[in-house]
């Protein structure tokens, strides 16, 4: 006796069909834009969207999971300066929502100072995934692109100078309200590698990690987590989360220094289910000004009066909160 045995495997023809990927909406907010005025933006070079208004929009093309996206303007209003705050991530696992698109016909200058370079090297910088600059000698430095008033800046380094490390300090900020001289890029040869523990993480979820705005890290289970590129002698660090995983909410613990001289191991990233918010209030701020707070060197608030305010990101129990002031009011 002959046995026959058959299945539908998703085809007529018996062709296994293989599951779709997941894929993830790339969503942003545009504000400050004045009337009859438009701006062009791409995400990953490429998946244009134009907008003649404030307001949230949606890239057509979704992300897959794990993928990375990088939103930068392609065509600025008349008149006007649109900069990109939250624009750039990768290990993608949830929809993203707070990409931030300012305009303003008021603009602010970002730049700082490189130190430490080699003669006869060179170092690409860019700031908010864009805006390209070398550097082939040690000295101040000012990007081409000025940041609209009220946005924001996130200086990394595109392009090492070879034998070299570079590491950025003060390179991420948000609600500028004048012109940055601030940002430190110090190179050497001898590096310290960061990195830590992470507990807490969900089965089937991930995390992903970045140092100094950059260096992404995707986690898909507890323990420990180094990142790839260290940190120059002198430098600094600020470990942040990049993608959250589905469900849950991630706290960096010991997540920022300066001054390197070691390796930096005791990150710690606990991440857990149960959130609470951290808020406070503000007083003294005098009219027509504003001030940015940040929390956990991230999460940037920005408050032009007096008065309660609170973090948009939650800090999970257990973990730990550090409120800072990322911009000073003018005056």
């Amino acid at each position: 006796m002959v046995l026959l045995l058959s299945a539908c495997l998703g085809g007529g023809d018996g062709a296994v069909v293989a599951p779709a990927t997941p894929s993830y909406s790339i969503s942003a907010t545009v504000s400050g834009l004045v009337a009859g005025a438009s701006v062009s933006l791409q995400n990953n070079g490429r998946d244009t969207a134009t907008r003649a208004l404030d307001g949230s929009f949606s890239f057509a093309t979704p992300v897959a999971a794990n993928g990375s996206y990088s939103v930068t303007v392609s065509a600025q209003p008349s008149g006007q300066t649109c900069t990109v705050a939250n624009g750039a991530g990768s290990g993608v696992s949830a929809n993203v929502a707070n990409v931030q698109i300012t305009c303003s016909a008021t603009i602010y200058n970002i730049g700082g100072t490189v130190s430490g370079l080699v003669s006869g090297t060179s170092l690409t910088l860019q700031n908010n995934a864009a805006d390209a600059l070398t550097r082939t000698a040690d000295g101040n430095f000012s990007f081409a692109t000025p940041v609209a008033a009220g946005g924001s800046y996130a200086v990394t380094v595109g392009s090492q100078p070879a034998g070299q490390t570079c590491t950025v300090s003060n390179g991420t900020g948000s609600g500028v309200s004048a012109n940055v001289l601030t940002v430190q890029i110090t190179c050497s040869a001898t590096t310290y590698t960061i990195g830590g523990t992470v507990s807490g993480l969900a089965p089937s979820t991930s995390i992903t990690l970045q140092n100094n705005a950059a260096d992404a890290t995707t986690r898909n289970a507890n323990g420990s987590f180094g990142f790839a590129t260290p940190v120059a002698t002198g430098g600094s660090y600020a470990v942040t989360v990049g993608t959250q995983p589905a469900g849950q909410v991630c706290t960096v613990s010991n997540g920022s220094g300066s001054g390197l001289a070691a390796n930096v191991v005791n990150v710690q990233i606990t991440c857990s289910a149960a959130s609470y918010t951290i808020g406070g209030t503000v007083s003294g701020l005098a009219s027509g000004v504003s001030v940015t707070l940040e929390n956990n060197a991230a999460d940037p608030t920005t408050r032009n009066a007096d008065g309660s305010f609170s973090f948009a990101t939650p800090v999970v129990a257990n973990g730990s909160y550090a409120v800072t002031v990322s911009t000073q009011p003018l005056g």
